[in-house]
This record gives C-alpha cells, sequence and structure tokens, in this order.
C-alpha cells in the first residue's frame, strides 16, 4: 500500500490513525496543522497508535481492526504486511521496548503476540488465553469479544509487561510473556489502560471506566486515585508519559460512558494532568467547548515542547496545548481519530 511519505524529520508532525487509513498530520510555524493521507484506508481504522522503531525513525509499526498489522521502512511511503504467527487481526495493543526493540501487539480475541525480530514474525504468548478467569473476559458490545485493549513495558525490565483488558481487569507477564498472572483484586472489570510512571520504579496508573487507579508495588495492590477529576471517571484515551517528565501523566475523561455520547452535551470531556505520579489530577478545559460533546480518543506529545500536546477526537478535530493547561484548535478534516504518535521518538 503506498501513500505519501512523512517528514519523519521535523518535531512537528505525528502520525494519525483514524477511522478510514493513516495520515500524518503537520504543525506549521503559523500553529495550523495539516494533514496527508499515507494509506491503509482498507484496513478497517486504527485503535493502536503507530509506533516509531526505537532504532531506525523511518521504520513504523501499525495495528489496524481488519488487516492486522504492516511495517513501513521509508517513513509511510509503502506498507508491507507482518501477520506471520498473528492469530487474530483486529489489534487493539502496540508497544515496543525501547532498548531492546521487542514489540508486542494486543488483539480482539484479548491474547498477546511477541516479536524478537521487527516483526518478522510473532509467537503467540500462549498462556495468557490458559488462565482460568478467561471465562469471565467479555467485550463490551455485541458479540462480546474481550480486548485488549493497551500495553505497557517496564523501561527499567524489559521482561515486564502489563496489559489492560476490556473487559478482563489487568494482566501481568515477569518473563517477557512466557507465563502471566491475572490481576483482578482491587481493579474493576473493565480496564482502558496502563502505564508505568517514568522516575518511579514499580509505579503504575491504570485508567478505567471508574477512573484512575494507583500502584506502587508492581501491581499488588491499587488504590483509587481521582482527586481532582471533577467527577469524570471514564477514560478514553490512553495515558501518556514521558520519560524527560518523571512523575507527569495526561490523558482525557468523560463524565459518562459511551452509552451517553450520544446525548446533545455528548461525553461532557475535558482533558487530565497529574504532576505527583498518579496521586492527583488538574481538570484541563481551558479552551475546550463547554461542554466538549466529542470524545478525545488520541494524544501524543509534542516532543519539541516539554509541556506540550496534540490531541485528536471522534469528530476529527485536531486540538493543541503549548503550556499543558489550556487547547486551541487545530484545522480538522479529518476521518474520526482514534490514535496519534509522534514522528520522533524523542520524548
Amino acid at each position: 500500500m503506498k501513500g505519501e511519505g512523512a517528514r519523519v524529520g521535523s518535531r512537528q508532525a505525528w502520525y494519525a490513525g483514524t477511522n478510514n487509513g493513516l495520515f500524518v498530520v503537520e504543525r506549521g510555524p503559523d500553529r495550523q496543522a495539516s494533514n496527508r493521507l499515507l494509506g491503509l484506508q482498507h484496513s478497517g481504522g486504527f485503535r493502536a497508535p503507530v509506533v516509531v522503531d526505537c532504532a531506525d525513525p523511518t521504520r513504523l509499526y501499525a495495528g489496524t481492526t481488519r488487516g492486522g498489522m504492516f511495517r513501513s521502512d521509508n517513513g509511510g511511503e509503502t506498507w508491507l504486511e507482518i501477520n506471520q504467527g498473528i492469530t487474530y487481526k483486529d489489534i487493539w495493543s502496540l508497544v515496543q521496548h525501547p532498548a531492546t526493540g521487542r514489540l508486542y501487539v494486543g488483539t480482539s480475541p484479548a491474547s498477546v503476540f511477541r516479536s524478537d525480530d521487527r516483526g518478522e514474525t510473532w509467537h503467540a504468548c500462549e498462556t495468557l488465553c490458559q488462565l482460568p478467569s478467561t471465562r469471565h473476559w467479555s467485550g463490551p458490545v455485541p458479540p462480546y469479544i474481550s480486548r485488549l485493549k493497551d500495553l505497557a513495558v517496564s523501561d527499567d525490565d524489559p521482561d515486564l509487561v502489563f496489559g489492560a483488558i476490556e473487559e478482563g481487569w489487568v494482566v501481568r507477564s515477569r518473563d517477557g510473556g512466557a507465563t502471566w498472572q491475572q490481576i483482578d483484586q482491587g481493579v474493576p472489570h473493565d480496564a482502558h489502560t496502563v502505564r508505568f510512571v517514568p522516575g518511579s520504579p514499580g509505579t503504575l496508573v491504570l485508567g478505567t471506566q471508574e477512573g484512575m487507579l494507583r500502584s506502587t508495588d508492581c501491581g499488588g495492590t491499587w488504590t483509587a486515585a481521582n482527586d481532582g477529576l471533577e467527577g469524570r471517571a471514564y477514560t478514553p484515551a490512553p495515558l501518556v508519559t514521558r520519560a524527560s517528565r518523571p512523575g507527569v501523566l495526561f490523558s482525557s475523561v468523560t463524565a459518562v460512558g459511551p452509552g451517553g455520547w450520544t446525548r446533545a452535551e455528548g461525553g461532557d470531556a475535558a482533558f487530565c494532568r497529574s504532576d505527583d505520579a498518579g496521586q492527583s489530577w488538574q481538570t484541563l478545559s481551558v479552551g475546550l467547548p463547554r461542554p466538549m460533546a466529542a470524545i478525545p480518543r488520541a494524544i501524543a506529545i509534542n516532543p519539541s515542547n516539554p509541556d506540550g500536546y496534540i490531541a485528536g477526537s471522534t469528530d476529527g478535530c485536531l486540538w493543541a496545548t503549548d503550556d499543558g493547561r489550556s487547547f486551541q484548535p487545530l484545522s480538522g478534516g479529518l476521518p474520526g481519530i482514534m490514535t496519534l504518535t509522534a514522528t520522533t521518538a524523542v520524548a
């Protein structure tokens, strides 16, 4: 599949996975955004953010909901299907360890596949699906098929992996996916996003349908961490961290779950930021519509600005913050935006 190549060297550009193809979004000196189609528009859409290879910024990994996994070795100009060993082509999560280059893919039905050769081959983490608790995994909509909605790998330990399952609590592997443990105590059944907190070994934050939770003992115990969210609890977007800002997390929250998003006020969404490793939050809505009906599904850092982020919503609009507090709209016109990834691996 072909499309126009992204200018990977630009530090004001992002890969936007939408409901109809992958785009590159570029933000010029006037702070306005333009976009160009990179392809993959017939592969079912995106739920997992594109991964930029940790050693080669021109190599991209893209997971789609009908076509499975693709790789580009030229910044998105052409794409190669890389599904050898992947059983399910409905991709919901994708992560690469920044030091080893190992890749993990999460799918629906909830499963994990691992690659140690840049996606040339994949191996099923079979013991995950042998957990007795899998009989309690389900999806939120018919036909109620579970989703491995998010994956997180530890920068400090390349064999430590966490997964958030919608709906199936949290899973953990301490040996690179060879074996898994179900974590179902102290966390809701419906888990959406999980992240290690940079600078705080053993600390994780989990976003769910019921709000944020935090663990300081590598997932052994969890406590609610919703201070400052102003009653919003549902987390529709991934938690975003950056290695250069220990303790800082960024995400979005809505006042209601998907069942209420068809209201005139939609999800009444806002963004949120924690500066203390997820213990408390600031709800951010300056510059946003009130209420914000569209759902912010996608968030990524601005690598050229330590306080900057860009976000995309289900109505195809883009929002940017340069101070981490207030937002301004960028030009939209995209299909529904589901994922965003900065075009550089620098954080």
